[in-house]
C-alpha cells in the first residue's frame, strides 16, 4: 500500500488525552512510514509537544477562534495545505476543527476523506446540523472507546459500519518495566519495606481523588503491612491542600505523599507495587492505566468508560464500582496481600500492552481505516 500524507487537525488548549491521542496516533502512522502533518492553534500544547517529539507541525490556523475572519480564513488555509502537501487525508480530533475540514472539502471540492477522531467523553450534539455533518459529510468516525460509538450509532443514527473503535496506543519502549527510583524513594522518604499504591492525575473531582483516600483508610484500618499512598498530579479543580485536609481528618496523613506535577511521571510509577484509577467520569481514552500497564503494575480500576476495555479484570487487575471507596478497598488490599498476583497481574499488564496496545498496532489500526475510506471513494 502506498505511503499517505495525514492532516491531523487538534485544537485544545491544554495536553488532555484528546490531544495526547492525536499526537501518540502520529508518531503511531509516522513510524509506519506516512508522513504526518499535525496542525493546531499557535504555540498551543499539542502542537508544542509533536514539534518536541520530532512530528512535522502546522500552527498558523487558529482553530479555536470562532469569530468569521478566523472562520473562513481556517478553511482557506486548510484548503492550501492540501493542495501544497498532498493531502491525502484529513483527520479532525474536536467539533471545531471537524467542522472545517468538513466545509473546507466541500467548498474547495477537495477529493479527500474527512475522519473524524473522537475521544472526548460529551456525547455528540444531537441536531439537523450535527446529524448532517456525520452522516453526509464525513467518510468514518473513530472513537476511543465502546460508549462513543454507541453514542453515533444509537443517538445520532449512524451507520454502524461508519464507525470504528481504535484504543489508545503507548510508546511500550518509553513506558518499560524498571527498577523503584532511588532518588524519588529517598526524596519522599519511602521505607524500602513499605508498599506502595499509587494514582495519577490532575486533582479535579472526576478523578475520584477523595474515594481514594476513603480507599486508603479502610486499608489502613485493616491491614499490618506499612503502606505509603501517592497522590501524582497538579491542581485543577480540586486543590491539593484541599485533599491534605482530608487525610488530616481521618488521621492519615502521614501514610501519604502528594508530589504535584512531575515532568517523567515513570519516576513516581516506578514506585508503585499497585497502580489505581478512581475515576468517575471521562476516562474515553485513559492514558494512565496504559502507562501504569507499560511499566508492568497491577491495576485497580473504575467501571468507568474505556477502563475496562483497558484493565482486564482478574487478568492484569480489578475492577470495581465507580464512587464506592469500601470496594475499592478491598480490591487495593487483595493485591497488597498478596504478592504472587500482583507479579502475575504485572507481567499480564505488560504483556496486553505488548499484544494490544503498542505503538505499532495503534498505527496499523488507523492506517487500515484510512486506505477503507480511499478505496471505498470519496
Amino acid at each position: 500500500m502506498r505511503k499517505l500524507c495525514v492532516l491531523q487537525l487538534i485544537n485544545v488548549r491544554w495536553y488532555n488525552a484528546c490531544a495526547y491521542y492525536a499526537v501518540t496516533q502520529s508518531l503511531a502512522l509516522k513510524e509506519r512510514g506516512h508522513r504526518v502533518i499535525l496542525a493546531g492553534d499557535p504555540q498551543s500544547p499539542p502542537v508544542n509537544v509533536a514539534s518536541k517529539l520530532g512530528l512535522e507541525t502546522f500552527d498558523k490556523l487558529c482553530l479555536s477562534r470562532v469569530d468569521p475572519f478566523n472562520f473562513f480564513y481556517g478553511i482557506k488555509k486548510i484548503a492550501d495545505l492540501i493542495d501544497e502537501k498532498r493531502i491525502d487525508i484529513l483527520d479532525a480530533h474536536r467539533s471545531e476543527t471537524h467542522t472545517l475540514a468538513a466545509l473546507t472539502v466541500r467548498w474547495f471540492r477537495k477529493n479527500i476523506p474527512v475522519i473524524r477522531t473522537r475521544g472526548d467523553t460529551r456525547p455528540p450534539k444531537n441536531n439537523i446540523f450535527n446529524r448532517y455533518l456525520n452522516r453526509n459529510m464525513t467518510h468514518k468516525i473513530v472513537t476511543t472507546a465502546e460508549v462513543l460509538k454507541k453514542y453515533y450509532v444509537n443517538c445520532l443514527g449512524i451507520d454502524e459500519g461508519k464507525v470504528v473503535r481504535i484504543n489508545p496506543g503507548i510508546d511500550e519502549n518509553h513506558f518499560a518495566p524498571q527498577n523503584p527510583d532511588p532518588i524519588w524513594r529517598r526524596k519522599l522518604g519511602i521505607p524500602h519495606d513499605y508498599l506502595v499504591v499509587g494514582i495519577v492525575g490532575r486533582l479535579s473531582p472526576v478523578k475520584g481523588h477523595k474515594y481514594f483516600i476513603k480507599a486508603a483508610d479502610f486499608i489502613l484500618k485493616n491491614f499490618t503491612r506499612k503502606v505509603k499512598f501517592l497522590i501524582a498530579g497538579e491542581d485543577a479543580q480540586v486543590k491539593a491542600y484541599r485533599l491534605k485536609e482530608m487525610t488530616d481528618q481521618l488521621r492519615i496523613r502521614d501514610s501519604f505523599c502528594f508530589v504535584g506535577r512531575v515532568d517523567d511521571i515513570r519516576k513516581i510509577i516506578s514506585l508503585f507495587d499497585v497502580g489505581v484509577v478512581a475515576s468517575v467520569g471521562s476516562e474515553t481514552i485513559c492514558r494512565t492505566a496504559l502507562e501504569y500497564m507499560g511499566m508492568g503494575k497491577p491495576v485497580v480500576g473504575t467501571n468507568i468508560n474505556a477502563v475496562p476495555e483497558i484493565i482486564q479484570d482478574k487478568v492484569n487487575g480489578l475492577i470495581v464500582p465507580a464512587m464506592d471507596s469500601e470496594n475499592l478497598g478491598k480490591a487495593i488490599l487483595q493485591l497488597l496481600k498478596d504478592e504472587e498476583m500482583r507479579k502475575n497481574y504485572g507481567k499480564a499488564s505488560r504483556k496486553i500492552i505488548d499484544e494490544e496496545f503498542n505503538l505499532n498496532r495503534f498505527g496499523e489500526l488507523t492506517e487500515k481505516v484510512y486506505y477503507q475510506v480511499l478505496e471505498q471513494g470519496n
